[in-house]
């Protein structure tokens, strides 16, 4: 079974609480082998089982039965990046709702919301996936605290479900479940989630920018294109990214990509090319059209990662049998 993963922004606010609590978050994440930058970029996809060690690990440590959920108290539908925007200003909860299921995965792969309406209640379901077992129960009160808080943000701040339902045993102390959901959760139950009532679905957002809301769909549809396309085109375009950095190698885009070197290479092989070699064209395409662009030899060196002008024209040369210079004279020919 393929691995499952999630954005780092699921650890947004994850150092600072933890460093409130007298631990490193640094040294916590590499105990359940995550990288430092995780806690600080919010676009890495990291595996969303080693996100749910690291927040039962850290309740361990600090004694705090409910970090998941003070962690909660930190999120705003900001933290859910464009697919957050797009669900602000929806005009109503009921498609605030639909974007968030349909875009989820975005956000985190190992979790999905599902919304179910009966008479006059209507219940919005977490299920976890990829755990290969019971979710981490730090992270499954962190992830029904968030959508809570998210839509407290989209209704209001008076607004609190009729009621919380988690799968988990209760703890012995339940204040801090109170403060984060309005209402005591029902604990031993047979789903996690939210039940709320059927009209609030129906509820107009003060927010609403229906126009806002299909100029970054748009966007975001894009993104969710990116899902079907073949690996090749996916790392093709983080090596672009990341060549004027100077540190684009295997090991670092498959880093963020949320797996091992070894993962990638063999995704790569399965659709007949390596590594070096999409590197090596990339490069050459990147160059190619900055050079018709009309950019400077010494912009396009940096551009492409290279340590020098020298090092630029040398390796243009053996590429394109020519010299960057007659590349472009013969452009304009």
């Amino acid at each position: 079974m393929a691995r499952l993963t999630t954005r780092s922004a699921s650890l947004t606010g994850f150092a600072e609480l933890a460093r409130s609590l007298g631990l490193d978050p640094v040294r916590l994440a590499a105990e359940v082998d995550l990288p430092a930058e995780a806690l600080a970029d919010p676009d890495l996809k990291v595996p969303a089982e080693r996100v749910g060690r690291l927040l039962d690990l850290a309740a361990v440590r600090s004694g705090s039965r409910d970090f998941g959920l003070r962690l909660a108290e930190s999120r705003r539908l900001s933290n859910l990046g464009p697919v957050g925007l797009i669900a602000r200003d929806q005009p109503s909860l009921r498609k605030a709702l639909e974007v968030m299921r349909q875009y989820q995965w975005l956000h985190n792969e190992a979790l999905s919301l599902n919304l179910d309406e009966m008479d006059d209640i209507a219940i919005v379901r977490l299920d976890f996936s990829g755990s290969g077992g019971r979710a981490s129960r730090q992270a499954v009160e962190l992830s029904v605290g968030v959508l809570c808080a998210n839509l407290r943000g989209l209704m209001g701040p008076r607004w609190r479900p009729e009621a919380v339902m988690l799968r988990h045993a209760a703890p012995q102390d339940l204040s801090g479940h109170r403060r984060v959901f309005g209402v005591t959760p029902q604990f031993h139950h047979d789903f996690d989630g939210l039940v709320l009532r059927r009209a609030d679905l129906d509820a107009s957002l003060p927010a609403a920018d229906p126009g806002m809301a299909r100029q970054v769909q748009r966007y975001v549809d894009q993104l969710a294109q990116g899902r079907r396309r073949a690996w090749r085109e996916t790392v093709g375009d983080m090596i672009v990214l990341l060549l004027p950095t100077g540190e684009c190698s295997a090991d670092r885009i498959a880093r963020r990509l949320g797996f091992d070197r070894r993962t990638l290479h063999r995704r790569l092989a399965e659709e007949g090319c390596n590594f070096r070699q999409l590197m090596a064209d990339r490069r050459a395409e990147l160059c190619a059209a900055l050079i018709a662009e009309g950019r400077g030899f010494a912009a396009i060196a940096d551009l492409a990662g290279f340590s020098s002008l020298s090092a630029f024209s040398h390796w243009f040369r053996d590429r394109f049998g020519r010299s960057p210079r007659d590349y472009r004279a013969s452009l304009a020919s």
